[in-house]
């Protein structure tokens, strides 16, 4: 079930991958060797129709703002309020990935089925 948007501070990461599963173990590997657990309920791999579906966290200026800073990479990897969001030092040097920084956006808050009882 899904809730309102709420304002929240996303980070977001850019590499080259050759599909979506390679970025999520990427992202899992460089977390773990970090000590860092990972929800990939908090994680948006994004490989196709990036203007769509980064629309339904950002306003325009900065979709066009990221597919910029994005240049030639493939992929982008948006991480919801997390322990590896404020990893002040994720990712590290030589990751798969990089850092295109950290944006203002609206998630959609979701409620477990046991707050709805």
């Amino acid at each position: 079930m899904s809730g309102p948007k709420v304002p929240a501070i996303l980070m977001v990461l850019s590499g080259n991958f050759e599909s979506q599963p390679v970025a999520f173990e990427a992202l899992l590997d460089e977390a773990e060797n970090r000590g860092l657990t990972v929800d990939l309920a908090d994680v948006d791999v994004i490989r196709e129709a990036a203007n769509v579906r980064l629309a339904h966290y950002f306003r325009p200026a900065i979709v066009a703002r990221l597919q910029t800073l994005q240049g030639s990479d493939d992929t982008l990897i948006l991480v919801r309020p997390s322990a590896l969001a404020i990893e002040r030092s994720f990712p590290p040097d030589g990751a798969g990935f990089r850092l295109l920084g950290k944006f203002a956006g609206l998630i959609v808050e979701t409620q477990d089925q046991d707050d709805l009882a």
